[in-house]
């Protein structure tokens, strides 16, 4: 998600034209949930999907639509009778999807959408709030802190007085509100922002050099470390966010570890990997996962049983790491080790959603 508002960000900057394109609303068996995101450029490619198959070939043409008009809409797609026959489409339900033009020359976009990155990029918390009716879509974006300070506008309904701000900027899934009448009586789009997942890489070997690519690909930030200049280099990790040549110890004093950060460790030995264990036991991370046969796992664990740690600590780490699926050379560990922090990140995210996405 977060690769589509860089992208929407840098587009703006280089005066390029793009279409934003999001579901604001589904309903049934649909492929993407509510908040799946789709830019479109101006030369025709884009990034990110929104459920493919006919879903998504139709939208590309409303979008593309939304691109020489210049105006924004509302595109309502029924997954089911003729469609679904047609198409071979197995989703029986109907979505909702949001098209907005973000052109060069709208201010107030571009600063919204840069602080939505620095948002996530720092760990902040929030909310992205788009008016989707009274004919103001493109106009009225604006941001909301966990405070329930307002970033972007200016906006009537960020100053109506009947509006829950700091309600807002807790939710936790992305919905469709109507305001009362005396609220000016609009629907808005309100979704979460939250902190962009970190994946921390100790090791920057062989293994290592393939997993920082997939991460990267599928939403991850990386950051790779090494005590080995020779190892951590942009020339061995042209992807990494940011590479850092230090110890352990040194690493952990540098970095805020977060319930968005994912640790991995694959180091070149049992020592390394048992320092590097032992300082993110100290911290309260989404994931910690150590690489290795169960011998290795159960010696690194009575090694630090014997310093003090407790069974129930070690039970938060995945070891083996990743995902069990017969994996043996470097590029299939990866895929293995990417699997998991996946399927960890998409249960942390589950459980944050509302029950019903609808209102």
């Amino acid at each position: 998600m977060l690769n589509i508002y860089k992208e929407l960000a840098r587009a703006l900057a280089a005066g390029e034209k793009s279409v934003l394109v999001r579901i604001i609303r589904k309903l049934g068996s649909t492929p993407r949930t509510a908040g799946t995101a789709l830019l479109l450029r101006a030369h025709g490619s884009f990034i990110g999907s929104v459920g493919g198959g006919l879903l998504e070939h139709d939208v590309l043409r409303k979008a593309q639509e939304v691109m020489e008009s210049g105006r924004s809409a509302i595109f309502h797609m029924r997954l089911s009778g003729q469609e679904v026959a047609a198409s071979e489409m197995l989703c029986g339900g109907d979505v909702d999807v949001l098209l907005e033009p973000v052109f060069p020359g709208d201010s107030g976009a571009e600063a919204v959408i840069q602080e939505l990155v620095a948002m996530k990029e720092d760990g902040r918390r929030g909310a992205w709030v788009t008016v989707v009716t009274g004919g103001r879509v493109g106009g009225s974006r604006f941001l909301i802190t966990e405070a329930g300070e307002v970033i972007g506008g200016p906006s009537m309904l960020a100053e109506a007085s009947g509006v829950d701000l700091k309600r807002w900027a807790t939710v936790r899934g992305p919905s469709l509100e109507t305001l009362a009448e005396s609220e000016g009586g609009e629907t808005v789009f309100v979704e979460p922002v939250e902190p962009e997942a970190l994946l921390l890489l100790f090791g920057a070997g062989h293994i290592s050099t393939f997993v920082a690519p997939l991460a990267r690909m599928v939403g991850f930030r990386v950051c790779v470390i090494d005590d080995r200049e020779e190892f951590a280099n942009p020339e061995r990790f042209p992807v990494a966010d940011r590479l850092m040549v230090s110890s352990v110890s040194e690493a952990f004093a540098r970095i805020a570890v977060t319930r968005a950060t994912y640790i991995a460790i694959v180091t070149r030995g049992h020592i390394h990997d048992r320092d590097a264990l032992r300082s993110a036991l100290a911290t309260r991370p989404a994931y910690i996962g150590m690489i290795g046969s169960r011998r290795k796992r159960d010696l690194i664990y009575a090694s630090l049983i014997q310093e003090g740690l407790t069974a129930e600590q070690l039970q938060r780490v995945h070891c083996p790491i990743g995902v069990a699926i017969g994996a043996q050379t470097p590029e299939e560990i990866a895929v293995s080790i990417v699997a998991e922090l996946i399927q960890v990140r998409a249960q942390a995210q589950a459980s944050r959603r509302p029950a019903v996405e609808i209102r």
